[in-house]
């Protein structure tokens, strides 16, 4: 089951290895492992166990209630901070980035992560990585060029080996 569908529920239509097929309303929030019991669906009208799995994501991780994800910068963003859309389960979302943030820098989207059985929700971790162009124009070149010769930053400065 894709992690949407998970984490909505809805209504979903099920082929049985016995050749019925039929329609089941799923909870919102469920997570691989949980079992759901239909009454009266299995064998000699017995009850049914659906075992739910949860497919991997191609962006967002579950870590228990929090939803982690990586957001690719460039290096102008990540020096000049600002807003920038941030992709949740309930829709793109603004985060206003802080100007400087480092690439492994991870931030939080309160109560935008995964339900919890309690009520509550998780949180996002908005885990940021600087993207470093391998190819660029020659005006962007000339551009990075400059910058490196008014950078104040010196990083290597107190290398004492």
């Amino acid at each position: 089951m894709r992690l949407e569908k998970a984490y909505s529920g809805g209504t979903e239509r099920i082929r049985l290895e016995d050749g019925r097929t039929i329609e089941v309303t799923l909870p919102p929030a469920m997570v691989s492992g949980q079992r759901i019991r239909l009454r009266n669906q299995g064998i000699g009208d017995g009850d049914l166990y659906l075992k739910i799995t949860v497919s991997p994501h191609p962006f967002f991780r579950l870590e228990m209630s929090d939803i982690c994800c990586e957001l690719p910068l460039t290096p102008s963003a990540a020096v000049l901070g600002g807003d920038v859309e941030v992709p949740t389960l309930d829709g793109r979302v603004k985060m206003k980035l802080p100007a400087g943030v480092p690439s492994g820098k991870r931030l939080r989207l309160a109560n935008k992560g995964y339900p919890t059985g309690n009520g509550d929700r998780g949180d996002q971790l908005v885990e940021i990585i600087v993207a470093i162009p391998k190819e660029i124009s020659d005006e962007e070149r000339e551009l990075y060029e400059k910058l490196r010769q008014l950078e104040s930053l010196k990083p290597r400065q107190d290398f004492s080996v």
